[in-house]
């Protein structure tokens, strides 16, 4: 860890909107924007013994940890200007005990306006020098359909200082 514990580092975490479908069990296809949670080293040097750290909650309910669904094999170790990237719904969402069982019997429509909060952090070791932090990096996710006729769900991200 560096003196001072936590400090600006030249990794970071990001959160993005992406068009994309989702398909129904009769075969149709959803419009669904995905959120894509991305890790990127702007680090000179190569990082290494990444450690994710990650906390999944959803309003009304307590926050848990969801660290296990961020293990990859492409995120243990990132060469400089790469990055690693995860799917929120497909990934993060499913991980979460009580988010995944209501996903499971009601599909997509469990997570339309509910309020997700996301929370993440690494670990990791830069080239030539010791171990780093990032600092958390926190997020509101809210799904919805504003248009009932047109059935396009979209996402609202809203970063957390």
């Amino acid at each position: 860890m560096s003196e001072s514990g936590e400090r600006n580092t030249c990794l970071a975490f990001s959160l993005d909107s992406e068009d994309s479908i989702l398909k129904k069990t009769d075969g149709s296809e959803i419009p669904f924007t995905r959120a894509v949670l991305t890790l990127r080293n702007a680090c000179a040097g190569e990082i290494s013994d990444v450690q994710l750290h990650a906390e999944l909650g959803q309003e009304g309910g307590t926050a848990q940890d969801v660290s296990h669904a961020l293990a990859s094999p492409d995120a243990a170790s990132i060469a400089p200007g790469g990055s690693a990237r995860w799917d929120v719904y497909d990934m993060l969402l499913p991980a979460h005990q009580g988010i995944s069982s209501k996903v499971h019997m009601f599909g997509h429509r469990a997570i339309l306006n509910w309020n997700f909060e996301l929370s993440v952090r690494a670990e990791y070791r830069v080239a030539g020098s010791g171990a780093e932090r990032t600092s958390p990096s926190r997020w509101n996710l809210r799904w919805n359909i504003p248009d009932p006729a047109a059935g396009a769900v979209q996402l609202a991200v809203e970063k957390k200082d």
